[in-house]
């Protein structure tokens, strides 16, 4: 068992108390123990945060792009070791485990590549005037980061936020704070002594962090309920706030669809990590002329997963993060028995597996309306939803019903026919012919409209969050006459 303190100011610090990690697939298996942070941490950190980060301004930009890079390439000796301790915390196949901790290191290098242009000072030099225009950093970052995806999710917050020149104090998410703060810890050592800190905790440190008035931007993703709250304390201080939260993805299947590419790729969409990616497909919109062939092509291939700990090879995916996210889960599956026709499907590793952790079987749930709850909400489990249409308006419609838009994608063999339908739909990313984790760029901004949030990350897009634009202005005299 490991044991986890806080990261202030370059230096490990003693929490007061501390908050045990649980493997959500074995139950009684504790992964570590973690320093519970105080607001006070936050307090000393904020602090800290504010000298490293003027330091840390200092180095040019060229340069502290070039450390990024060399980070990034250095931290990769450590995915063996660390994957199997990230999937053990937050019940990931080694495989996702992998994948998260290599994008992360991806998203790290990314942002620095992207960063070194577009931080790059320009001049402007007419008759009239000179302009130059520069960007600078916010000050201290606040970061509040999940626990789904935790090292992709944060590095595409402290990649852009470091290149660009920021102090950052960031709080992992209480259910997988381990390998985060390892790898935190690493890159911290090669910056100045507080740049980077990390204050693992409860909400009351996330509150502490997102209403502190020395920190002038919070970047948050999560729920929807706590992102609200997010930007209640961003706004007691006049800060910029930036928010990934939920989604509740449509796939739109035309009527000339190709069935392997849908059954191959909206699976992996709708079932990687059990259904609990902010992006995954949660609810999927077939033609009616071929729903009954979709429908059995897919429940064959989902009727081969199987359901296990991360750590088996065996395991096409894990357990949910914890019995409190199962039991919600469960209650939307039994309750959809009454609006649709649920499909259990896939089986156990083992016998035992169902009993030692939070485990759910994959379900498709055909034969059901769209104004059904198992439609309407965000599932964040492994359940997917097949409502049937009978024209593409009806079926834009549907999909654009929603309070989320973060990704959509639809499906077709004619390219043109599905950019067009795409292009239709209210959504901050669209994909064709894909829908899964693997379907992200790092040459695309990610984000949401509508209550999936405020803002973008990756590519330019995602370094301008974190700096402010300044231009100095020098008048030209006129000429003499």
């Amino acid at each position: 068992m490991t044991s986890v303190p806080l990261l202030i100011g370059g230096e490990d610090v003693a929490a007061a108390s501390s908050f045990a990690v649980h493997d959500p697939g074995r139950r009684y298996d504790v992964v570590a123990e973690v320093g519970a942070g105080r607001p006070s941490d936050v307090d000393d950190a904020v602090a800290a945060a504010e000298r490293g980060g003027a330091q840390w301004a200092r180095v040019p930009t060229e340069e502290r792009c070039r450390l990024l890079v060399k980070l990034s390439d250095e931290l990769r000796a450590l995915t063996d070791e660390l994957a199997p301790t990230l999937a053990r915390e937050n019940g990931a196949t080694l495989r996702e485990a992998r994948m998260d901790l290599e994008r992360g290191l991806d998203g790290l290098r990314s942002a620095a590549d992207v960063a070194r242009d577009h931080l790059r000072p320009r001049e402007v030099d007419t008759p009239e005037h000179w302009l130059r225009f520069t960007k600078k950093p916010v000050g201290v970052v606040g970061m509040i980061v999940p626990w789904n995806s935790p090292i992709v999710l944060s590095l595409c917050k402290v990649g852009p936020a470091l290149a660009a020149g920021n102090g950052i104090v960031l709080k992992p998410s209480p259910e997988a704070p381990v390998v985060l703060t390892r790898l935190l810890r690493e890159i911290a050592a090669a910056l100045p002594a507080g740049a980077l800190n990390v204050v693992n905790g409860d909400a009351d440190v996330g509150e502490a962090i997102s209403g502190h008035p020395r920190v002038r931007m919070v970047s948050f993703t999560g729920s929807v309920p706590v992102g609200r709250a997010v930007l209640r304390g961003g706004a007691e201080n006049i800060k910029r706030v930036a928010l990934e939260l939920g989604g509740n993805d449509a796939a739109i299947v035309l009527d000339d669809a190709d069935v392997e590419t849908v059954v191959s790729s909206l699976s992996l969409g709708a079932f990687t990590r059990a259904g609990q990616v902010c992006f995954a497909v949660k609810r999927a919109y077939l033609a009616r002329a071929r729903y009954d062939e979709f429908f059995e092509a897919l429940r064959a291939r989902v009727d081969g997963l199987r359901v296990g700990h991360g750590l088996d090879p065996d395991s096409s995916f894990g357990p949910l993060i914890n019995e409190r996210a199962r039991e919600r889960v469960q209650g939307l599956i039994e309750r959809a028995r009454a609006a649709g026709d649920v499909h259990e499907l896939g089986r156990y590793v083992d016998d035992q597996t169902a009993d030692n952790g939070s485990y759910l079987l994959p379900s498709i749930v055909r034969d059901v309306a769209h104004e059904a709850e198992i439609v309407a909400v965000e599932q964040f489990g492994p359940v997917l939803p097949l409502v049937a249409y009978d024209s593409v308006d009806e079926a834009v419609t549907m999909a654009n019903d929603s309070e989320f838009g973060l990704a959509s994608s639809v499906w077709s063999t004619d390219i043109d026919r599905a950019v067009q339908v795409a292009d239709r739909l209210e959504a901050g990313v669209g994909f064709v012919n894909s829908h899964n984790v693997w379907s992200l760029s790092f040459d695309m901004p990610f984000g949401g409209v509508k209550q999936s949030g405020l803002g973008r990350e990756r590519t330019e897009t995602g370094v301008q969050e974190y700096v402010e634009d300044h231009v100095i202005r020098v008048i030209k005299p006129a000429p003499a006459a």
